[in-house]
């Protein structure tokens, strides 16, 4: 049985060449998108870390009127402030059955 002309046209397509005229755009994109990638994870790093020196500069200058705070109270009612609060996180992950798990 003669072979048709769409059977040959489909294993020229399909058939292994060496050499790919397409392979170079692939190689550009691919080093572009690299690129963008490194590029953002230096803006990334550089943001968190300029909110962090932000963030001790800000907890810094807060420090010694949180701390005349605490001291002004009583201990017994900064106690009970604070088993409250706990109280009321462990009572909403218990009724909301939250998964504590850090597993993804």
């Amino acid at each position: 049985m003669a072979e048709s002309s769409t059977d040959r046209a489909l294993e020229q397509l399909l058939g292994h060449r060496e050499t790919v005229a397409a392979d170079d755009f692939v190689t550009d994109v691919m080093a572009r998108v690299e690129r963008y990638r490194r590029q953002r994870r230096v803006i990334l790093w550089g943001t968190g870390l300029l909110g962090a020196v932000f963030g001790l500069l800000g907890a810094s200058s807060l420090a010694d009127p949180v701390a005349r705070l605490f001291t002004d109270l009583p201990a017994t009612g900064t106690m009970q402030a604070v088993l409250l609060a706990v109280a009321m996180v462990a009572f909403y992950g218990w009724f909301m059955n939250e998964d504590l798990s850090l597993d993804s």
